[in-house]
């Protein structure tokens, strides 16, 4: 109470907490609180102040576990509740009765040495370290903080943007001519470079490789494990589908995950639901087979996919994992692909991703523009990233692991609402390696421009977020995952960026000139015939090899195009962009927001040509 004095707090109203002590029992500090005239937090932190220790607010601490044994002695939410160790002691987190709070102190009093080891918080705020942040969810931030997007920007990354800002500031200062050049080159070498990539990967790919052959037979003549047509010799392999009011899509998914050729007796498929979505819920009603469960995923923040993913982990019975999303249709032999390719191949081999496939292409000018993109992603890039043995951000959805692989580099992160490619870059940093997977799942593009606008803000939103996570230390980075292996996918995605962002300005500038609205510098000087020269090879290099990789690629699905697709590009690309600026400012004022895609819209959905795999 002296402490609360010392802060301000009113005299008049510590005494009336020793009135009513006087008249009711109890202590004053019990009264003030229940009449909301002090919060705990303040009060527990005077309490701290008292006794001379630090006072942790909630969510400024975690329990430490061994296994999933939470390490606190004493019972409730008392403490003391083990959180760490510093300099070789451990660190104890407390928030004493109130009735306690006098021998508390007075017992540091007696043994000073123990302030070293103390913390004091709140009992609410221990309550949340033993429940909200001991979940599966919490894994990641609680293992590896330094990998969480919690935080967005790192103190050192607000004093690198800082300075960046302050560079472009005085960048405006410099003569238009340099300006005009530092720009072009900026979006030329983003253009060219990512362009360039795109050409390769199609040209890499044009030749398809062989399928995967799963042989029900039992053939160990190469020396590989084999597995015979038996049951039980195939690996036990759990399927999470995370859902959140997907009511509408239950029959159809269930359906296509029944008609999975996986022995019966082998298969773990959770569907992860969310604890208020009863709708969805009540769907799967009289639906499920054997081997199916419904997983409620109970009530917390942020509310988001990994999360979802994190308890179904929690959860898993299978040796190896893989997701897939409510609007899904993979290819029934999927499964035993995976097996047979993680059978064959090296431990350090984690994950394995399967090709996305749209296949309501029909439906509108955005739904041909994503499966013309997904092509390239998944039929070109991957293939051509794993064959480099380069690293690549997965798909959110038909990756699969081994379980043991992802719970050793801590899950999912669920405030990254990109969690696949924060992933698969994790994965790498932690020595493992991915790869492309041979066989398709099928999925339904975002008919309308809304439904595209909130998704791929969101997708834009989750880069960045991986982009500030991974580089909080860049060397340590580089040191963990390789140049050579992440080079090219750093190109990929930080190409990928700077073009949205310059896009825009870059199309009025060159739309501006051609129309005569305004002209470049003269011609005469050298920064000028540079400007002119890296504007038309951006153009060139940039549109052209989009348009080719994306129409090779489509060529090779099967996926019907119109010229206005190919003609359009730049205009998707502009809409592209205001995805990605409205991502920035998601960034800034709701990093963890969730932009629920709503699956079932597609008007039809018809299964493309297949690749010629054979």
């Amino acid at each position: 109470m002296r402490v609360l004095v010392s802060r301000g707090f009113p005299v008049s109203l510590v005494d009336w907490g020793y009135r009513m002590q006087a008249y009711h029992g109890g202590c004053p500090a019990d009264h003030l609180l229940q009449q909301t005239i002090i919060t705990p937090d303040t009060y527990y932190s005077a309490v701290a102040e008292a006794a001379g220790v630090p006072f942790l607010p909630a969510g400024a601490f975690r329990p430490l576990v061994i296994g999933d044994l939470v390490l606190q002695f004493g019972d409730g939410e008392a403490g003391p509740l083990l959180i760490g160790i510093e300099e070789g002691k451990p660190v104890y987190v407390v928030a004493p009765d109130l009735e306690a709070v006098p021998d508390f102190i007075a017992l540091l009093d007696r043994h000073p040495a123990f302030r070293a080891s103390i913390r004091v918080t709140t009992p609410a705020a221990m309550r949340v370290a033993l429940t909200v942040l001991r979940a599966p969810a919490g894994e990641l931030e609680q293992r590896f903080p330094e990998m969480s997007a919690r935080e967005r920007v790192s103190p050192g990354q607000y004093s690198a943007l800082s300075m960046l800002s302050l560079g472009f500031g005085c960048g405006l200062m410099l003569p238009l001519e340099l300006q005009a050049f530092v720009f072009s080159l900026l979006v030329g070498l983003s253009c060219i470079s990512t362009g360039l990539g795109r050409v390769a990967s199609a040209l890499h790919t044009a030749i398809p490789p062989l399928r995967d052959r799963i042989d029900p037979d039992l053939d160990d003549r190469a020396g590989h494990l084999a597995l015979a047509g038996r049951s039980e010799d195939w690996p036990a392999y759990t399927v999470l589908v995370p859902l959140y009011r997907e009511a509408a899509v239950v029959p159809g998914l269930v359906a296509a995950l029944a008609g999975l050729d996986y022995p019966r007796d082998r298969l773990d498929i959770k569907f992860l639901v969310e604890c208020d979505d009863h709708d969805t819920k009540a769907a799967f009603s009289g639906l499920l087979h054997s081997g199916m469960e419904v997983v409620v995923v109970p009530d917390g923040r942020p509310r988001t996919k990994p999360r979802a993913l994190a308890y179904g982990l929690a959860a898993a019975q299978g040796e190896f994992v893989t997701i897939y999303d409510a609007e899904d249709r993979p290819e029934p032999d999927q499964l035993k692909k995976a097996v047979r390719r993680f059978r064959d191949s090296p431990e350090s081999l984690a994950c394995l991703q399967a090709s996305l496939s749209i296949d309501n292409a029909t439906d509108s000018f955005f739904t041909r523009q994503f499966a013309m993109e997904y092509a390239v992603l998944f039929d070109q890039m991957i293939p051509w990233f794993t064959s480099e043995g380069w690293a690549f951000p997965l798909g959110g959805t038909s990756n699969h692991f081994r379980r043991s692989a992802l719970i050793a580099c801590g899950g999912w992160d669920p405030y990254n609402v990109t969690e696949d490619a924060d992933l698969g870059i994790r994965l790498a940093r932690f020595g493992y390696d991915s790869a492309a997977l041979n066989s398709t799942t099928f999925e339904e593009a975002p008919v309308t421009w809304k439904a595209w606008y909130a998704q791929r803000a969101r997708w834009y939103k989750g880069w960045l977020q991986t982009c500030f996570v991974h580089l909080r230390d860049p060397r340590l980075f580089l040191r963990q995952s390789g140049l050579a292996r992440t080079l090219p996918m750093s190109l990929l995605i930080g190409g990928s960026l700077v073009t949205l962002a310059v896009h825009p300005l870059f199309t009025l500038a060159m739309v501006g000139y051609v129309c005569g609205l305004w002209g470049l510098p003269p011609t005469e000087g050298i920064a000028a015939q540079m400007v002119v020269i890296l504007s038309s090879l951006t153009f060139l290099v940039g549109y052209g090899a989009t348009a080719f990789a994306g129409v090779t690629a489509a060529a090779r699905r099967g996926i019907p195009l119109r010229l206005v697709d190919v003609v359009g590009i730049p205009v998707y690309w502009l809409c592209a962009s205001l995805a990605f600026y409205r991502a920035v400012w998601d960034f800034v004022l709701r990093p963890h927001h969730w932009h629920k895609t709503t699956h079932g819209t597609a008007r039809q959905r018809s299964l493309p040509g297949r690749r010629d795999l054979t």
